[in-house]
């Protein structure tokens, strides 16, 4: 199957997908640093700005991803929605669905997305995805549910062209696990699961409400290294960053872990009709 990868930052839906054997036709996104970093760990340029593609030129593909950007709908921002511009972005995601007729989208974002504008950003969202002809399912996910122990929530948001049941696709609960934090980073941490991880709030003290990178380790301050960071994110150990500490771990607060992109691609195999894939790994 054929995917493209929109608003695709440091790649969790390609990490997970071309593990399953899945091509990208198409990556884009609009950060110059998270666009070196996936060409760095998955061997494909990304495209820039969303708005300059070409969607006639785009080749066919199966499967749209976008993990559309976040920051209209967040607690921590000022909730514009769709009145920010990065917030139509959506729409522009929907011209690529009208003309090309995907089989599956697979869109992503903070929890806070569903209950945005009293939910109606998210009947909005939801409406268009059944005006292009998808049945559509939601799911509000936590990492810590399912082998990964840090707190990020994200809401996934699943369209499926035909009669399949959507609602199938989110159906994780043969991957659900819990980990601890000690036994996942190889520390004897006094906390069981990571905060989560964020752009803003690095280096604030012990208890501080901003503090998300800070933790108790055999009595003393540990500070997340960004290799901690990389493995609360789901990614392998070989995989690398570009850009500056500041920039790494903005890209690091930015990304969908990968335990929600892998537990969708073996779903999507599933309902393909394929061999049943092992259960997830993340981090390894």
């Amino acid at each position: 199957m054929k995917f493209v990868d929109i608003c695709c930052g440091i790649g969790s839906f390609h990490e997970s997908f071309a593990k399953h054997g899945m091509e990208c036709v198409l990556a884009c996104d609009i950060d110059p640093t998270a666009r070196a970093t996936y060409e760095a760990n998955h061997g494909i340029t990304p495209v820039g700005d969303v708005y300059d593609l070409d969607i006639e030129a785009i080749p066919a593909f199966d499967i749209l991803c976008a993990g559309f950007p976040c920051q209209p709908f967040s607690n921590a921002g000022q909730h514009k929605g769709f009145d920010d511009v990065r917030g139509t972005i959506f729409f522009q995601l929907m011209k690529l669905a009208t003309h090309h007729k995907p089989k599956y989208l697979i869109f992503e974002n903070v929890s806070a997305l569903v209950g945005h504008d009293h939910g109606n950003t998210f009947a909005t969202i939801c409406r268009h995805m059944q005006e292009a002809g998808y049945r559509i399912a939601h799911k509000v996910v936590r990492c810590s549910d399912y082998g990964i122990p840090q707190m990020r929530k994200r809401v996934l948001l699943v369209g499926v062209r035909g009669e399949a049941d959507a609602a199938s696709l989110l159906d994780f609960d043969r991957f659900k696990k819990t980990v601890k934090l000690s036994d996942y980073l190889g520390k004897p941490f006094e906390k069981d699961t990571a905060y989560t991880i964020r752009c803003g709030g690095r280096g604030s003290p012990l208890g501080d409400k901003h503090n998300w990178d800070a933790y108790v380790v055999d009595g003393k301050e540990y500070r997340l290294t960004v290799e901690d960071g990389i493995r609360l994110q789901g990614f392998p150990q070989t995989f690398t960053l570009s850009g500056s500490l500041v920039k790494k771990w903005h890209q690091l607060g930015n990304t969908i872990p990968t335990i929600f992109t892998e537990m969708l691609a073996q779903n999507i195999i599933r309902m393909e009709g394929g061999t049943e894939p092992p259960a997830p790994c993340p981090g390894s």
